[in-house]
C-alpha cells in the first residue's frame, strides 16, 4: 500500500507539501540447515586459521556476523557443537605432540615404564624423568606445555571475540559455558588430562573424533585410571621445587617462573570447570541417558575435585610435609634413618641428608636449627610468593613447614643439652649472684659479651649476657608461629627460676650469708629473668605471669623472705642510699617493691620493717628522711593507708618531739639554774644532764613489754624534771619509760700513760643499757655478772649482748675474765680496762648482732643463762632471718580474721561455709593469705 502526494498547493497558497510513500516489509526467510552448515564451515576454517597463526588475514566483523546470524537463526546448538569440535581437534593435536615429546625425552634419558609413582592418584606413570636426568630433557615438556598454554589462550581470546553474541544469548539460555571457559575446560580434559597411552588422534572425517569426545564425556573416570600427562607435568613442576630447596636447581629465576606460569594455568582451569553447567560435559550426561556409575567413579576418583588441588595442591603439601620431616629429624637425630615410602609425589626427599659435598649432615645445635629453620621459612615464604600460590596454598603450606620444623621439635629444642632453650636460660642466670648467696654478697665479674643491667652500671651491678638472650630471643620468635610451643619456653622458664630461686633459699637456710645478701641474690635474679621475659619473649603477659607464680613459689615457703626483706631494706635506708639522688632513690625502692608484690606475708614484713624503723628514727641512724618517706608512700600506694597509718604515725611522733624538744630547752633556758639543787646531780658535778627525749604514742610503735632498767640518779633525776614539765604541759596523758631503746654520750677518763702526766679523755657514745653498765665502774674496778644484772635489771640476752660489745678488741673498754668470746656464767667478772686506748677522742661503741651474742653465749655458758637468753629471744618474736611467722604477727591474724568474719556475716547474714572461706580469703589477702583449716579454727 502507497500514499503518493501530487504537490497541490493548499488552499492558503503556501508551499507544496512533499510526497511520502509506505513500503512493505520485506518477506522473512529462516536460514536452513544446509545453509547454517556451510556458514559454520566458514566460521571453522576461521578458527583453524587463528590456531595456524594466520588471523591478521581474516575479516572479524564478517566472522561476527555470520557468527550472529547463526545464533539469529535457531542454530545455536549447531554453532556450539561446532565450535567445541574444532577445538578438540586442534588440542588432540597439541596432546599428541606433548605425549610424543615425553616419550622421546624418556628414551633419551633411559627412563622406563612403571618407575615413577603418580600425582593425584593416577596409576604408574612412564615420565622416564628421574633425579639424575639430564637438566634441559628435564624442563622441555614443562615448557612446551607452558608454550602451548598461552598460545591457546590468546586463541581463546580471538575465538570469543568472534562468537560473543552466542555468550550473551544461547550460552545463559541453554546453562552452556561460555566460549572461553569452554576452551580452558576443553584444555583440561583434553590436554592435561590426555593418557599417556593414547598415542594416535582419532581421524576427524569417520565421526571418531566425536565418538572419542562423547566417550570422554560418558566416561570421565578414564582420565584418572591412567596416568595422565598431567600427572607427568605435576611430577615434573615437584621435581624442581625439590631441588630448588636443595639449592640446587639451575637457572633458578628463569625454572621458578616456568613454575609460575604453569600453577596459574592450573588456577584458571579449576576456575574453568566451576560453575553448574547444563551441558553433558558437566553433568555426564549424553542423548539423554544417565551413567550413574560413571558419575559415582568419578566422584570417587576426584573428578569433581578443582584441578588445581587434585593434581598440585595436595601433592605438593604432602612432598613439603615429608620434605621438611626428613630435615628436621636428620639434622637433630643424625643416624636414625627415616622412610620416605609415604612421599605422595614420588620424590625422594631424603637428599637432604647428605651436604653439598655428598657427607652425611651433621647433627645441628638448637640455635644452628632455630636459624635453619628462620631461613627455610622465609624462604618458603619467597617461593610462595614467587609462584604467585593462592592464599590458602600459602597459608597450608606455611603451616606444614611450622608443625614439621617447630611444633615435632619444640621440646627438643628446649631440652638440648648445651645448647637447647633451658641450657642458654641457665647459662643467662647463672653469675657470682645466682646459685651461691654467698658468692652474691662478694659480687663478681662478667665476660666480655656481658652488661649491667639497663647498661648503666651506676643504677645496677647485675651482669646480664645480652649475646644469649639475643638468641632466646630468636628461639621465641620462632616457637611465637605455634602458639602451643611456646609453653615450653614457658616451663623452662619457671622451672629455672624455681631451681636457682630454691638454692638461694637453702643457702640461706643455712646461714651461708646473711639476710641482705639473700634478698641481692633474688634482686639480681629478677634482674635477669626481668630481661628475659621483656627482651626475648617480647613482654609476653603469659610469660609475665610466669615468672611472677614462679618467684612467689619459692618466696612464700615460709616467712623468710618478709624478714629477709625488712633486714635489706633497713641496710638500704641506714647506709646504701646515703648520698644517693632522687634518680638512684627511687630506682632501688622500685626494685623492692617488686620483691615487695611477690610476698603473701605482708603483715611478717610490716611487723620488721616497722620494728627496723623505730631502731633508725629513734637511734638517728636514717640515711635519708625523704628516701624514707618515699618506701612509705610506695607501700601505701601498694597496700593502701591501713598498712602505713602506723608508720605515718611514727614519723609524726618524731616530728612533734622535736618541737616538745625544743619548747622544753627554752623553758629550761628560763630556769635559769646553771647549778642543780637536786642533790641526785651530784654524781654529775652538780650540772643536770641534759635529756632529749622522744615521745612516742603507744598504738603506733613496736610493743616493748620490757621493764626499765635501774637508771644512775642524776639521769633519773633529769627524766624526772621532764615527766613534770611534760605532763604540766600535757595534761592527761601517761608517760611510761622505754629505756631499752635510748642512747647516751658519756666522758670517760682514763689514767695516763707512760710518760705522760695528763689524763686521757674519750667521749663514748654507747646504748643506755652500755652507759648503766659502764657507771657502775664509777666506784668499784670489778663486778660479775651477777652482780651488774642485779644493780641495773638489765633483760639477760641484753645484757650478755651488750658486755660483749664493750669487750671486743676494738673496743675493750672492759677486761672479761673468762677466755673466748662468751660469757661463761654469772660469776664471770669484768674488770675496768685502765688501759683503753684510741685514737679518736669521740668514739662510737658498736653493738654485736644477737645472732653473735647468742653464739658466743652459747659457746661458753651452759645451762640457765644461754636458756634464758633463747627464751627472751623466743617471747620478743621478730628474729632476723627467721622463717616462722613471729608470734605477735599470729595474735594480730587472729584478730584479724575475727573481725573480718564478724564482718561479713554481719552484712550477709547466711553465707555457705566455702563461700565464706574464699571471702575472708580474698579480704586478708592484701595482708596475708590465711590457710583454710587456719579460718575454719576461727
Amino acid at each position: 500500500m502507497s500514499f503518493n502526494n501530487n504537490n497541490r498547493s493548499n488552499s492558503s497558497g503556501g508551499p507544496p507539501k512533499s510526497s511520502y510513500s509506505i513500503k512493505p516489509f520485506r518477506s522473512y526467510s529462516q536460514m536452513d540447515q544446509t545453509s547454517a552448515l556451510l556458514t559454520f564451515q566458514s566460521l571453522a576454517s576461521a578458527m583453524d586459521e587463528i590456531h595456524n597463526r594466520n588471523a591478521s588475514t581474516l575479516s572479524f566483523e564478517e566472522l561476527y556476523r555470520n557468527a550472529y546470524n547463526l545464533v539469529l537463526h535457531k542454530h545455536g546448538g549447531l554453532l556450539y557443537e561446532g565450535i567445541t569440535e574444532r577445538l578438540t581437534v586442534h588440542l588432540r593435536r597439541c596432546g599428541g605432540r606433548l605425549v610424543t615429546l615425553q616419550r622421546e625425552i624418556a628414551q633419551s634419558s633411559g627412563g622406563t615404564t612403571n618407575k615413577t609413582k603418580s600425582v593425584g592418584g593416577g596409576g604408574a606413570a612412564n615420565s622416564g624423568i628421574g633425579a639424575g636426568s639430564d637438566s634441559l630433557l628435564q624442563y622441555r615438556l614443562l615448557e612446551e606445555l607452558s608454550r602451548a598454554w598461552t598460545e591457546h589462550r590468546i586463541t581463546m581470546v580471538m575465538v570469543r571475540d568472534i562468537f560473543m553474541y552466542m555468550d550473551r544469548t544461547y550460552v545463559p539460555q541453554q546453562r552452556k559455558r561460555p566460549v572461553y571457559d569452554l576452551g580452558l575446560w576443553l584444555f583440561r580434559r583434553v590436554v592435561w588430562e590426555r593418557s599417556m597411552a593414547d598415542g594416535e588422534d582419532p581421524t576427524e572425517n569417520s565421526g571418531g573424533l566425536m565418538n572419542h569426545y562423547n566417550s570422554m564425556v560418558d566416561d570421565p573416570t578414564s582420565s584418572t585410571t591412567a596416568t595422565t600427562l598431567g600427572n607427568v607435568a605435576s611430577t615434573l613442576v615437584l621435581q624442581v621445587i625439590h631441588q630448588d630447596r636443595l639449592d640446587r636447581l639451575d637457572d633458578a629465576p628463569q625454572r621458578m617462573a616456568l613454575l609460575r606460569s604453569l600453577v596459574q594455568m592450573l588456577l584458571e582451569l579449576a576456575h574453568a570447570s566451576n560453575g553448574a553447567y547444563a551441558d553433558a560435559a558437566s553433568s555426564f550426561r549424553r542423548g539423554g541417558g544417565t551413567t550413574a556409575a560413571a558419575a559415582a567413579a568419578a566422584s570417587n576418583s576426584g573428578s569433581n575435585m578443582p584441578v588445581y588441588e587434585r593434581d598440585f595442591e595436595e601433592a605438593f603439601l604432602g612432598e613439603s610435609q615429608d620434605f621438611y620431616r626428613v630435615e628436621s629429624t636428620s639434622r637433630l637425630s643424625h643416624g636414625i634413618s627415616t622412610d620416605t615410602s609415604s612421599s605422595s609425589s614420588g620424590i625422594n626427599v631424603n637428599n637432604d641428608n647428605d651436604d653439598d659435598d655428598g657427607k652425611p649432615a651433621a647433627k645441628y645445635s638448637a640455635m644452628e636449627y632455630v636459624h635453619r629453620a628462620q631461613s627455610r621459612l622465609q624462604e618458603e615464604r619467597v617461593r610462595a610468593s614467587t609462584l604467585d600460590l593462592p592464599a590458602s596454598t600459602r597459608a597450608a603450606l606455611l603451616r606444614i613447614v611450622e608443625t614439621e620444623l617447630i611444633e615435632r621439635h619444640a621440646r627438643t629444642l628446649v631440652e638440648m643439652e648445651g645448647s637447647g632453650f633451658a641450657s642458654i636460660l641457665k647459662v643467662v642466670a647463672s653469675s657470682p649472684a645466682i646459685g651461691s648467696v654467698a658468692s652474691a654478697a662478694a659480687g663478681g665479674g662478667g665476660s666480655g659479651r656481658m652488661m649491667p643491667a639497663g647498661g648503666d652500671s651506676s643504677e645496677s651491678s647485675v651482669v646480664i649476657d645480652h649475646e644469649r638472650i639475643k638468641d632466646l630471643a630468636s628461639m621465641y620468635e620462632l616457637f611465637s608461629r605455634v602458639p602451643s610451643s611456646v609453653n615450653h619456653l614457658r616451663d623452662a622458664l619457671s622451672e629455672r627460676i624455681k631451681i636457682d630461686g630454691r638454692a638461694l633459699v637453702k643457702d640461706q637456710e643455712n646461714n651461708v650469708a646473711p639476710p641482705a645478701a639473700f634478698v641481692k641474690g633474688i634482686l639480681a635474679m629478677r634482674e635477669r629473668f626481668h630481661a628475659v621475659v621483656t627482651d626475648a619473649m617480647k613482654g609476653e603477659k603469659k610469660a609475665q605471669k610466669r615468672m611472677k607464680e614462679s618467684f612467689e613459689d619459692f618466696l612464700n615457703a615460709d616467712a623468710r623472705a618478709a624478714n629477709c626483706l625488712a633486714v635489706y631494706v633497713d641496710e638500704l635506708l641506714r647506709v646504701g642510699l646515703r648520698g644517693a639522688d632522687e634518680r638512684k632513690v627511687s630506682a632501688e625502692l622500685d626494685r623492692v617493691i617488686v620483691i615487695f608484690r611477690y610476698l603473701s606475708d605482708k603483715d611478717v614484713f610490716e611487723a620488721y620493717y616497722k620494728n627496723h624503723l623505730a631502731k633508725r628514727l629513734l637511734g638517728n641512724k636514717s640515711g635519708s628522711e625523704e628516701a624514707e618517706r618515699a618506701m612509705v608512700s610506695l607501700l601505701k600506694a601498694e597496700c593502701g593507708y591501713q598498712f602505713t597509718s602506723k608508720l605515718e604515725g611514727m614519723f609524726n611522733d618524731m616530728r612533734i618531739s622535736k618541737e616538745t624538744a625544743e619548747k622544753y630547752r627554752t623553758h629550761k633556758k628560763s630556769l635559769n639554774t646553771a647549778v642543780s639543787n637536786d642533790s641526785r646531780d651530784a654524781e654529775n658535778g652538780g650540772k643536770p644532764v641534759d635529756v632529749e627525749v622522744s615521745v612516742l604514742t603507744t598504738g603506733y610503735w613496736p610493743s616493748q613489754n620490757v621493764a626499765p632498767c635501774i637508771l644512775p640518779p642524776a639521769v633519773k633525776a633529769a627524766m624526772d624534771r621532764f615527766q613534770k614539765y611534760y605532763l604540766n604541759t600535757y595534761t592527761g596523758r601517761k608517760l611510761s619509760w622505754q629505756t631499752s631503746t635510748g642512747s647516751a654520750e658519756i666522758r670517760a677518763t682514763f689514767p695516763p700513760q707512760k710518760g705522760s702526766s695528763k689524763s686521757r679523755r674519750h667521749d663514748l657514745s654507747v646504748t643506755t643499757y652500755q652507759m648503766c653498765i659502764l657507771v657502775l665502774f664509777n666506784t668499784r674496778d670489778t663486778l660479775t655478772l651477777k652482780q651488774i644484772r642485779d644493780e641495773t635489771n638489765i633483760p639477760e640476752d641484753e645484757l650478755r649482748r651488750h658486755l660483749v660489745s664493750l669487750c671486743t678488741p676494738k673496743h675493750r673498754i672492759l677486761r672479761k675474765g673468762s677466755k673466748g668470746k662468751g660469757i661463761s656464767g654469772d660469776d664471770d667478772t669484768f674488770t675496768y680496762n685502765a688501759d683503753y686506748t684510741s685514737k679518736m677522742t669521740k668514739v662510737k661503741v658498736p653493738m654485736v648482732s644477737m645472732r653473735d651474742a647468742s653464739s658466743a653465749s652459747a659457746g661458753g655458758a651452759k645451762g640457765s643463762g644461754s636458756a634464758a637468753a633463747a627464751g627472751a629471744s623466743k617471747s620478743a618474736g621478730l628474729v632476723d632471718g627467721s622463717a616462722a611467722v613471729p608470734l605477735s604477727v599470729e595474735e594480730d591474724r587472729r584478730h584479724l580474721l575475727e573481725a573480718a568474719i564478724v564482718r561479713i556475716m554481719k552484712a550477709r547474714k547466711v553465707l555457705n561455709h566455702n563461700d565464706l572461706v574464699a571471702e575472708v580469703t580474698r579480704q586478708l589477702s592484701g595482708r596475708f593469705v590465711p590457710p583454710p583449716q587456719f579460718v575454719k579454727k576461727r
